[in-house]
């Protein structure tokens, strides 16, 4: 028999260690906001529970994009860097850097690109972290640049001189196939975006995100149209435009009718399989950075952060919360598992983990720095205004390109018919929203 003393000894040590597990165990509902709970399960949160058995993940459908939707959830899931910003700066986001040293996690063995972009442009701490990034390179197909006695593209180049490069290719391949020098990854408005987008490059804006007027009276704009609109006047870019039927039409990198294309890091991938399920032609590809602005040769513009996840400031389990953000960008064990499904959302953040193709150099796509402030205008403008304006500077471009314009003529078209596109675009939706 055990003496009484003994039970209410053992009674007393049982009931300490069951205050103690029952702390530890407490059953937890952690809320997070993605698009989708079927992805977000097969891709985090089925092994964070055989982790954490007592944390149950509740993926709920919240758009943070919408500035007037209030954070309802512990975890905050972000897909544009210019909403994780907003989100710090209206003070929705808990900063994270004392979770990063208190728990020492691996912050330094991510790439700057991820770290750097994530700093708040507030007061340069980190509020959200992300496992991977999106970027892109510039593609280039090796024999026809081989063929046409064009030297290789390099890494670091500016716009012009990819332009110089691609007006030197002839307009028909030996099989008498159109050939194009150049394909841009833009599919409507072809010829204007490739003039916003050298801007966009070089640092300059075309319009005031206060007042919405349009602007392209310098030197450097000019500069821009004229080359761009000669490149077309080569005839050398491809310009057919996406006709929205469900057609799919193979990019004519894939297909070895382009010298070069710019194109994101998924297309790295895409080669083989495209020769392997269609059974095209095997492309000798290669790849550099790029193209940098004449004054900043070492940064890239084309970086993007489409999977962000931070803790709400008012977040009933931010403990918990760190835990699965910690889990998600972190465990390296998790992430080289994941590489494969992660591909959908970008390259690993750890690039050490960036899945090869073949035995090519993929660290031009990564291999500059990110700008320090975006000058994309979608972050700064309606895209339903920056669509409608894109439309009439197309229409006026095409005549430049068909020389019924000159340059000049142009750009004071745009800047006058394109003013009152916007104004009527903007004045519509404010319409809409009352």
């Amino acid at each position: 028999m055990i003496g009484r003393g003994r039970v209410i000894f053992i009674i007393f040590l049982l009931s300490l260690s069951g205050c103690s597990f029952g702390k530890q165990d407490e059953l937890v509902t952690l809320t997070i906001n993605y698009p989708s709970e079927q992805q977000f399960y097969q891709m985090y949160a089925h092994d964070f529970e055989k982790k954490y058995p007592h944390i149950t993940i509740k993926v709920v459908n919240q758009d943070m994009n919408e500035q007037s939707v209030e954070p309802s959830t512990d975890v905050i899931f972000i897909d544009q860097l210019h909403v994780y910003n907003r989100l710090v700066e209206e003070g929705n986001l808990i900063n994270l850097e004392s979770n990063i040293h208190k728990t020492a996690f691996p912050i330094s063995e991510l790439s700057p690109i991820v770290v750097n972009s994530l700093r708040s442009e507030v007061d340069g701490e980190i509020y959200g972290l992300s496992p991977s990034f999106i970027s892109h390179a510039l593609y280039y197909n090796r024999e026809l640049f081989e063929k046409s006695g064009v030297p290789f593209p390099k890494n670091q180049m500016t716009w012009k001189e990819i332009f110089d490069l691609a007006k030197r290719f002839p307009n028909q391949g030996s099989d008498g196939e159109r050939i194009y020098g150049f394909k841009s990854n833009y599919y409507t408005a072809i010829a204007f975006s490739m003039i916003l987008r050298v801007g966009q490059t070089e640092g300059l804006q075309f319009i005031n995100p206060e007042t919405l007027k349009v602007n392209f009276q310098s030197d450097e704009w000019k500069t821009i149209f004229s080359d761009v609109i000669q490149l077309f006047q080569y005839n050398v870019v491809y310009d057919q435009e996406d006709t929205m039927t469900g057609q799919i039409v193979p990019s004519p990198m894939l297909t070895g009718k382009a010298a070069m294309e710019i194109q994101s890091y998924s297309t790295a991938y895409n080669f083989d399989a495209h020769s392997q399920f269609v059974g095209a032609p095997t492309i000798k590809w290669d790849m550099v950075t790029v193209p940098v602005a004449t004054r900043m040769s070492d940064q890239s513009d084309y970086y993007d952060i489409q999977e962000i996840y931070g803790i709400s400031s008012t977040a009933n389990h931010a403990e918990e919360a760190w835990k699965l953000i910690e889990f998600i960008t972190g465990d390296t064990q998790k992430m080289k598992a994941n590489v494969d499904n992660q591909l959908i959302n970008g390259l690993p953040a750890r690039t050490e983990l960036i899945k090869a193709a073949g035995h090519h150099d993929l660290s031009p796509l990564y291999v500059l720095n990110p700008v320090t402030n975006s000058n994309n205008p979608y972050d700064y403008i309606d895209y339903e205004i920056l669509n409608a304006f894109k439309v009439v500077g197309q229409s006026i471009v095409e005549e430049a390109i068909q020389n019924s314009l000159s340059v000049d003529e142009a750009i004071y078209k745009i800047e006058v018919e394109g003013q009152r596109v916007i104004d009527e675009t903007n004045l519509a939706s404010s319409t809409q929203l009352k």
